[in-house]
């Protein structure tokens, strides 16, 4: 499937090369923003492993997003999704099994303000070789995250493939403006180690766009409090247009922006990505459900921006 610009995206104007924090600038549909080098190596400098153990997960429902329609479709499960907690799973559910990991996807450490947070990220293929994936709400809140860097198959504090820090961050402006969970997609770029970019010590995801709502997928990610990712091999079918879903247990809050992988290698993580756990009520209240953006047209156009950012 071709991977084309939408009108009205443009490429902003990067900050000073050694700006603190992202710094915010708008125009078009989307808006790329850079991290300094001076930032980058504040990063790598605060994440020691103490520090990542520290980390707590960002919670899937932390932001209110846009309302959901009134009626949720005829597909959907749930008017009941809005009552509390005690909504049991359809049976059947399978549930998520722990396991070392795989290079592609790892764990994404953040700062907002002083606290210590972390959420799943995961390597797509791109032509700069330095893309990363995950949710827009783990990157921008009210504002962007900083000390953010990415550790692939991050696993029992072990860092296989070193630890990468990101030099911007792109996500579309109307996340940024409305919390849009149509949007909550954001893609990161990180800066080369050794002279390296990450796809060519990770290997990266094909990125799936325009396809069906309904397919065989592995979903993998890191929930708070363990030491290891999950994954769990399921089914996603369409919630809404724009949403997708799949059950499978032991989905917690961590997960987030944990990639959902059809013609999964389970030795390499190498596949084809097709959502981001995300979206609707930022991944889901419950644990045995969670959600993602649809990667149609306006995932293609940023995915094209966030190529050429710096």
């Amino acid at each position: 499937m071709s991977i084309g610009i939408s009108a009205g995206i443009g490429v902003v104007a990067d900050p000073p090369a050694d700006a603190g924090t992202p710094v915010p600038a708008s125009g078009g549909q989307a808006a790329t923003y850079a991290i300094g080098s001076m930032a980058q190596r504040a990063a790598l400098a605060f994440w020691t492993p103490t520090r990542m153990k520290e980390a707590t997960a960002v919670s899937r429902v932390a932001i209110s997003p846009a309302a959901p329609p009134a009626t949720p479709p005829a597909t959907s499960v749930p008017a009941s999704r809005a009552k509390p907690r005690m909504l049991a799973a359809p049976k059947g559910t399978p549930t998520a099994v722990h396991f070392d990991g795989v290079p592609t996807v790892g764990a994404l450490f953040f700062t907002t303000g002083s606290v210590k947070h972390f959420c799943t990220a995961s390597v797509t293929d791109s032509r700069p070789r330095d893309l990363v994936l995950t949710a827009a709400h783990c990157v921008y809140g009210s504002r962007y995250a900083t000390n953010i860097a990415y550790v692939p198959m991050y696993h029992n504090g072990a860092r296989p493939h070193g630890t990468w820090p990101v030099t911007s961050i792109t996500v579309a402006a109307r996340w940024r403006t409305e919390h849009d969970p149509d949007l909550d997609f954001a893609f990161l770029k990180v800066a080369s180690v050794r002279g390296h970019p990450v796809q060519s010590v990770t290997k990266g995801l094909a990125l799936g766009v325009n396809g069906s709502y309904a397919m065989a997928i592995q979903v993998v990610g890191y929930n708070d409090g363990d030491s290891q990712p999950v994954h769990c091999l399921t089914e996603s079918f369409e919630f809404r247009p724009g949403q997708l879903e799949f059950y499978c247990h032991d989905y917690w809050d961590g997960t987030s922006g944990g990639p959902w992988i059809s013609d999964f290698g389970s030795r390499t993580g190498t596949g084809i990505v097709h959502g981001v756990i995300g979206g609707y009520q930022q991944g889901g209240l419950y644990e045995w459900a969670s959600f993602s953006p649809y990667f149609g047209s306006q995932l293609a156009a940023l995915f094209t921006l966030a190529q050429r950012a710096g």
